[in-house]
């Protein structure tokens, strides 16, 4: 018996994340992942094809760890992330196990860091590529972590029209890096950094799409400052106390869309907080209904509520699993 071993240089080299057609590939696989998850919660004959049962945690001196096991068809994978509870400029710690299909024992153990925040980001793109307006040409970003920098990738993938990008983060260091590392990916990009709250404010009030992908427990971004017609993806919050938007951002949204009623009603903080679980719209049911948004739903403010569903974890991982043993990337090694 052998295991795949995907380190983090192995799964950036498969992921690609600066071609555009890759990220566009991503972002399919996540509509077919929302899918299945939606028609799993509404068809008990489906349920054994897209299960994601609730994440369990264990709390340490320094950290929360996180457990979340699930399967999407053929991929049975459980996912290990160790959240900081101080500051930290470490990231987000994880690995990926994937079992195989037939005899049930261990097949990959993947470097998870870089796929958490592709996953995310690209199933925040699905949203965007629905609602945010046609034309966009500003994006802001609240965060400077491995999330952020997904989501400036997979935004830029699904709305190539942005040449402006900004980034706002507490911590200057990591603010900057981030800046630098985008204008250089991407040199046709005009790229600043918001120092301080006027400038956050500033940004926010001409952006087309914001993202916030930060770690706050209380409001660093305010629904007054906004456009009526902003598309928001909104995942750094994963506990009920943690609110990385304002009651008036989500109180003015004209359309709530999350990728897990149940589970948002279990951990997103801003909207238990703030709006009624009646009011929010899965977004794999709306595409299954194959609804175009309107004209009217892509000029209003929209507003994507991710706290993260672990069959994400197990599509992005089959596919990495598959596209190594295609081009034998990784160590495999006895078990």
């Amino acid at each position: 018996m052998a295991i795949r071993v995907l380190s983090h240089d192995d799964i950036s080299k498969l992921l690609a994340l600066e071609d555009a057609n890759a990220a566009l590939e991503l972002v399919s696989l996540m509509e077919d992942t929302f899918k299945a998850y939606t028609v799993a919660q509404e068809d008990d004959s489906q349920k054994r094809y897209a299960q994601a049962p609730m994440r369990l945690a264990v709390d340490t001196d320094s950290h929360r760890v996180l457990f979340m096991p699930s399967r999407l068809q053929e991929t049975t994978s459980i996912k290990v992330v160790s959240v900081p509870t101080g500051d930290s400029k470490g990231g987000l710690p994880g690995s990926i196990l994937v079992l195989d299909q037939n005899t049930g024992a261990t097949d990959a153990i993947m470097n998870a860091g870089v796929l958490t925040a592709v996953r995310t980001a690209a199933g925040s793109a699905v949203a965007t590529r629905l609602y945010a307006v046609s034309d966009a040409s500003h994006l802001l970003v609240l965060g400077a972590g491995a999330q952020a920098r997904a989501h400036i990738d997979m935004m830029l993938a699904v709305r190539p029209s942005i040449d402006h990008v900004t980034i706002w983060n507490r911590g200057s260091e990591r603010r900057q890096q981030l800046v630098n590392a985008i204008q250089s990916s991407y040199p046709h990009l005009t790229v600043q950094a918001a120092a301080s709250d006027s400038e956050l404010e500033a940004a926010a009030r001409q952006a087309d799409i914001v993202c916030t992908c930060t770690n706050a427990s209380q409001p660093v971004l305010h629904g007054a400052w906004l456009k009526s017609s902003v598309h928001l993806n909104c995942v750094g919050s994963y506990r009920l106390d943690m609110h990385e938007v304002d009651t008036d951002t989500i109180k003015l949204t004209q359309r709530i869309i999350v990728d897990s009623i149940e589970a948002c009603g279990h951990e997103a903080g801003e909207l238990v907080a703030s709006s009624k679980s009646e009011d929010w719209n899965e977004i794999g049911r709306i595409l299954l209904d194959d609804t175009t948004p309107s004209d009217q739903d892509r000029i209003s403010r929209t507003l994507f509520k991710s706290v993260g569903i672990s069959v994400q974890d197990s599509a992005i991982a089959g596919l990495m699993v598959k596209r190594a043993k295609d081009s034998n990337t990784g160590s495999v090694v006895p078990f």
